[in-house]
Order: C-alpha cells, then sequence, then structure tokens
C-alpha cells in the first residue's frame, strides 16, 4: 500500500512537472538553448579529452607498472588523480569500470568516491577564475582547497587500509589503438548522459524560477542547482574564494546527479553523500588559508565581468554534440542486438 501511494504521488509530481513545463514553454526554451550552448562550449572542451585520456590510462594498466608501493591500489590511484584534475564525473566513472571489469570490490569504490571528485583545472580557471574573480589564478586556488580537501580524505583511507593484502588483478597491456577506441566511445557516451543531466536540471531551473522569482534572488541557489552557474557570481557582490571552494566542492544538485548516472548500478552513492558533511568543511578551512596567503602575497582579484559561451554564433559545436549522440545511441542500439 506505502509503494502504491509513493508511485501516486511521483506520478503526480511528474505530471504537475509536465504541465508546468508546457505553460512556460519559452522560458524554457531559452534555457534549453542556453544549456545545449554551455555544454558545446564550457562542458565539452573541458572534459571530453580528459576523460579518454583517463579511461586510456586506466584501462591500460601503466599506472600498475609505475607504482612501487605494496598498499597503495593503482587503480583507485588513478581515479584519485583524474577525478580530482578531469573534472567531477571522471572518477566515479573509472571507478565504475574497475568495479565492472572485477578489478576492485564495491565497497572499495563507494569509499573512493569520496575523494575522487572535483571540477578539474580547465573548469576552475576558466568559469569559476575568470568569471568571478577576473583571474584564473583564483579558481586554481579555489581547485587547491579542494584538491588537498580530498587528499586528506585519501590518506585517511590509506591508513584505514594499511593492513589490507595489495591485489594486481589487472595486467599490464600497454597502450593500442583498439583501446584509444574504445575509450573515445566510452567518453562519447559519458559526456551524452552529463549533458543530457545539465539540459534537464536547466529546464527545472526555469520552471522554478518563472514560478517562483523571488528564488532568483537567492545569491548561490543557481550554482548549487548547477554549478556552471557560478559564472554569474562576482567579487562585485561579496563572494569569497572560501565560498567559490565550497560551491566547487559541492558540485551541484546537477553534478550530484550525473555521479549517480555514471555509477550506475556498479556502486551505492550513501557514502559519498555523507563524506560531504567531512570534505565541505576541510574545503572551507584550506580555502580559508590559501585566501589569508594571497592576501599577505598581495595578489588580488580583479574586476570580472559575465564570460559569453561563445564570440560568434556558430552551430557548429551544437552540431557536433548532436553527432555524438547520435554516434552513441547507434552503438547502444547495435550492441543490445
Amino acid at each position: 500500500m506505502r509503494k502504491k501511494v509513493a508511485d501516486y504521488l511521483v506520478f503526480a509530481a511528474l505530471a504537475a512537472v509536465g504541465v508546468m513545463l508546457i505553460l512556460k514553454q519559452r522560458e524554457v526554451s531559452e534555457a534549453v538553448t542556453e544549456s545545449l550552448e554551455s555544454c558545446a562550449y564550457r562542458i565539452i572542451p573541458s572534459l571530453f579529452a580528459m576523460t579518454v585520456i583517463s579511461g586510456a590510462i586506466s584501462k591500460s594498466g601503466v599506472v600498475t607498472r609505475l607504482i612501487r608501493f605494496k598498499r597503495l591500489d593503482a587503480d583507485i590511484l588513478t581515479a584519485f588523480i583524474f577525478g580530482n584534475i578531469g573534472g567531477y564525473p571522471v572518477g566515479a566513472k573509472l571507478l565504475a569500470e574497475t568495479v565492472d571489469s572485477g578489478r576492485i570490490s564495491r565497497s572499495e569504490a563507494e569509499e573512493a568516491i569520496c575523494f575522487c571528485y572535483g571540477c578539474g583545472p580547465a573548469f576552475a580557471a576558466g568559469v569559476a577564475g575568470e568569471a568571478v574573480f577576473g583571474r584564473a589564478e583564483f579558481g586554481i586556488a579555489a581547485l587547491l582547497a579542494v584538491i588537498l580537501s580530498n587528499a586528506t580524505m585519501y590518506a585517511v583511507y590509506l591508513l584505514r587500509h594499511r593492513n589490507v593484502s595489495s591485489k594486481k588483478a589487472l595486467q599490464v597491456s600497454g597502450f593500442s589503438t583498439k583501446l584509444m577506441t574504445d575509450s573515445v566511445n566510452s567518453a562519447a557516451g559519458a559526456m551524452v548522459g552529463i549533458c543530457a543531466m545539465i539540459v534537464f536540471f536547466s529546464a527545472l531551473k526555469a520552471i522554478l524560477f518563472a514560478y517562483f522569482p523571488c528564488l532568483s534572488e537567492v545569491k548561490y541557489l543557481a550554482a548549487i542547482l548547477e554549478i556552471s552557474n557560478i559564472a554569474g557570481l562576482s567579487t562585485c557582490k561579496g563572494v569569497s574564494l572560501v565560498t567559490v571552494a565550497l560551491l566547487l566542492g559541492f558540485g551541484g544538485l546537477c553534478v550530484i546527479m550525473q555521479i549517480f548516472s555514471v555509477a550506475g548500478g556498479s556502486f551505492g552513492l550513501t557514502k559519498f553523500c555523507v563524506s560531504r558533511l567531512i570534505a565541505l568543511p576541510l574545503t572551507a578551512g584550506y580555502a580559508f588559508v590559501i585566501q589569508r596567503l594571497l592576501g599577505r602575497l598581495g595578489i588580488e582579484a580583479a574586476a570580472s565581468e559575465k564570460i559569453r559561451l561563445s564570440q560568434s554564433p556558430s552551430l557548429i559545436p551544437v552540431i557536433c554534440v548532436a553527432a555524438m549522440v547520435f554516434i552513441t545511441l547507434s552503438e547502444r542500439r547495435g550492441v543490445s542486438r
């Protein structure tokens, strides 16, 4: 009975959202168009190549050859490195692949995702740094606070598992044409899922702000919903490095949903959600120290301007996104047969 009531409530909520989408079609269309441009000009350029490279390195097993510490798992170390420098979903994607291939356990991945989660330098410098502070260095400083927080949690993880025997389940195969092709196809599929989630959240944000205009005045709500909206903030409005670091450390509800999508059924994310209660205070502490250090060095933010997604109305990147979707869907259809 309780499950049936829950199903009815979910159906009613989805139906209500559907009606609101129809009634606010103009606002939704504008938001979806802007989100597609964001995917084409921000998200894919900063994530796609790094997702391909990180996937290829992980699958090749080259890190296993380089590591000499018996208690250091190569797969988790790879996910930690690229999860912090590659972009939010990269760490989750690498962990999901290693769980599916049997190289690490589900429980290991559930703990590792807690510190394999970062925005990457391209997004931090280009969006957070330039747009908010007018200087890319401040975006990197905010990212550094996030990485230090994750490194602290990783160190605790290693201490807790110092007596666990190491394993080398993955044979070192090296790089090959097939490995690179598989990595590109895998990254393309991940980009489709990520961009689809961004578009969906932009539509939800549009109807939310359309029906409740007062919410648009809530300072950080847009960035909390979807992290790329951090570009709309400015130091002129009293935004500090600590605040930006916290927002980057949280990643936004849209990114968290992307993590759920990428992880799929490979591993759970309960520990990840709880870990934000530890990671965010750590991030704030590191960001505060870095902010004070920048102040002592006399490094100040410049006057920031709202960045443009593109200098021209070119549709080529949008067409590339559409082509990526078509190729991915065609490939999945062929596999299912």
